[in-house]
């Protein structure tokens, strides 16, 4: 199993960069094929992990917290996708329920009320027969703890 996670997942730029995580990669693909159409990305960041989906038809909603991240997200790649201010801890933000929901290197930074909860909400705002991704970072990941 080592050996499999590194060679398809473990990336040392995979973290930060310009281009979208593997995971996004892997999730759009899913997404294309069960002909998901809207989905929301908890801690969107900076948007690279968004462009991929858009860039395939799917309308993205995001939640930032750094006011930064969503300046860069919006100069670089989201001048379309409405992205919410706030903490995910502090979701949902809207009433709407999504079909697809990508949440990325998240929920390894919450604790385990605020895990429960993102969980919680994310359910709550997926439609029925809807798809929920989430990744995290592995305290074994080589690049656990840097960035």
């Amino acid at each position: 199993m080592s050996e499999f996670w590194e060679e398809n997942f473990v990336d040392k730029q995979e973290i930060w960069g310009f281009e979208p995580a593997k995971s996004a990669e892997l999730t759009k693909n899913l997404f294309i094929e069960k002909s998901i159409n809207n989905i929301l990305i908890p801690r969107i960041g900076y948007g690279r992990n968004a462009q991929i989906f858009k860039e395939n038809g799917i309308n993205v909603t995001g939640i930032e917290i750094s006011k930064t991240a969503i300046a860069l997200a919006q100069k670089h790649y989201a001048t379309n996708i409405n992205i919410f201010h706030g903490s995910v801890t502090e979701m949902p933000f809207d009433n709407k329920e999504y079909d697809g929901i990508f949440c990325y290197a998240l929920i390894h930074l919450l604790n385990k009320e605020e895990r429960t909860k993102l969980i919680s909400d994310c359910y709550n705002q997926l439609t029925k027969n809807g798809y929920m991704v989430f990744t995290a970072i592995t305290k074994n990941a080589p690049n656990f703890g840097k960035g």
